[in-house]
């Protein structure tokens, strides 16, 4: 059998409000409590666990969650994150606030979770191994 994630453990400061905030930005299925996790089920059926119980607030590391979405998903997120007047970033440090980037001929943008400790990243056009990487701070 082939090696293929099924779920990941995210720790965040409130599993439902990450999970909800997570949800509604895709437009997925509402988020399941299972046991002591609030589930999002991505479209590939990787299960994105949010644990709040797990870690002390203190203790607990930025996440980082990347989704590659449709150019039509990413409008819709991307309207979803105007509308809300979500704060979003053009790049992973969140140097360029108010912008999207256009890496690799797509588009990407960045987001926090409401409790600040997972970073959410959209992108249309997944990153090119054979190119390297925009130096750091462009959005180009």
């Amino acid at each position: 059998m082939a090696d293929e994630l099924n779920h990941i453990i995210v720790h965040c400061k409130d599993r439902h409000e990450s999970a909800a905030f997570l949800s509604e930005l895709l437009d997925t299925s509402r988020p399941m409590d299972w046991g002591r996790f609030t589930q999002v089920t991505s479209s590939n059926g990787v299960g994105i666990d949010f644990a709040d119980d797990m870690v002390a607030p203190a203790d607990i590391n930025l996440s980082h969650l990347a989704f590659l979405v449709t150019d039509e998903e990413f409008d819709a997120i991307f309207t979803r994150i105007q509308g809300r007047s979500i704060r979003y970033w053009a790049d992973p440090a969140m140097r360029v606030q108010g912008e999207i980037n256009r890496n690799y001929g797509g588009r990407g943008l960045y987001v926090l979770d409401p409790g600040s400790t997972i970073v959410i990243e959209a992108i249309t056009t997944p990153y090119d191994i054979a190119s390297p990487p925009p130096k750091r701070g462009s959005t180009a």
